[in-house]
């Protein structure tokens, strides 16, 4: 969201009003610093009545439910872009097929009717991946979708091959992909991977880790919970991990790994969006066995590393950039507003 913001900010005035608001203020200053204006959700009535605004997005099904119909009537003139981020009852059903937890499928089933109806109502929809736009465009065959994935800055390669070491999982705990991945890790494909590594330590970095995730916590797995700068995990680790069996969208934490030429191993599930080819510039393996044994060789093969890392970074390089998406972002809303380009 601050990489589609910092897009908009460089032609247009941009307000940003968030529903959660975090205790510090270190966000809103990173906001005020790329001129960003930012105020209270409260405020959106006094706003659109007092401003030409040319569009809103919302941002987050949650969002969308609470705002879209106030938004029509206080500014009717107003364009409306629906950005799920991602598209929450594909995920949900992915994870019903998992669980099998009714209260999950039940839920999956009241984002698809929530879901389809604010693309309905939407002018403009923007989807993560190309796959989310397809199960949008049968959600809601009549309004325009754009693909807007995620954004990631390159950073210099710093270490190559010889001097990183260790595998690292990144994703908030809270969020049921990821702890089930971490589950799912730790109990089905860790044991596989110390088995032929022993002396190969795993670093789980992310907010929230509950107890029975912390129970995994040893001299070979650090359960390191919230760190506020991750650069030192992505520029020392030798492999990303990224076990995901549900989710939806575009998967930012692989896009951040291979941002740092990084090499992956993931799912056919993590690998959505990106556009990758197995052993070109991602290992992908769906069973624990062949996904033990994909982390196995990448890190121990250094001409497979070397060709991941490069293949991975230059697909960032040319397709998730700020300036690659900036341009998706920009053509998308000044089509909508009927603006020239």
């Amino acid at each position: 969201m601050y990489m589609i913001l910092k897009t908009l900010a460089q032609w247009s005035h941009v307000v940003f009003l968030p529903f959660n608001r975090p205790q510090g203020i270190e966000y809103e200053h990173a906001l005020w610093n790329i001129d960003v204006e930012t105020g209270e959700i409260v405020e959106y009535r006094h706003l659109l009545r007092n401003r030409n605004f040319t569009a809103t997005i919302l941002s987050r099904p949650s969002v969308g439910e609470a705002m879209l119909a106030r938004i029509r009537r206080s500014a009717p003139g107003t364009k409306i872009i629906f950005d799920p981020v991602d598209t929450h009852f594909q995920r949900l059903a992915r994870e019903y097929r998992i669980s099998g937890n009714k209260k999950t499928l039940r839920a999956s089933e009241r984002y698809r009717k929530l879901e389809s109806r604010l693309a309905r109502e939407s002018d403009l929809v923007w989807c993560a991946s190309t796959e989310d736009k397809h199960l949008m465009q049968a959600a809601a065959p009549g309004t325009p979708i754009d693909v807007v994935p995620t954004i990631h800055e390159l950073h210099d390669r710093v270490f190559s091959f010889e001097p990183r070491s260790d595998l690292l999982f990144v994703g908030n705990m809270a969020h049921s992909p990821n702890a089930d991945a971490v589950h799912y890790f730790m109990r089905e494909i860790y044991p596989r991977i110390h088995e032929a590594l022993p002396d190969v330590k795993v670093k789980i970095v992310g907010d929230d880790p509950a107890g029975e995730l912390r129970g995994y916590d040893s001299p070979q797995v650090s359960i390191l919970g919230y760190v506020p700068m991750i650069e030192t995990f992505l520029e020392r680790s030798r492999v990303f991990v990224a076990p995901l069996r549900f989710g939806a969208g575009i998967k930012g934490k692989i896009g951040e790994a291979m941002s740092y030429g990084l090499p992956v191993v993931t799912t056919s599930i993590g690998a959505e969006g990106f556009g990758l080819t197995h052993g070109v510039d991602v290992m992908i393996a769906d069973e624990p066995s062949a996904f033990a044994d994909a982390v196995v060789q990448l890190y121990t093969a250094k001409e497979l590393w070397d060709t991941l890392a490069n293949c991975a970074w230059y697909r960032i390089q040319n397709n998730f950039t700020p300036d690659v998406i900036a341009r998706t972002i920009n053509h998308s809303i000044r089509q909508l507003a009927n603006l020239n380009n």
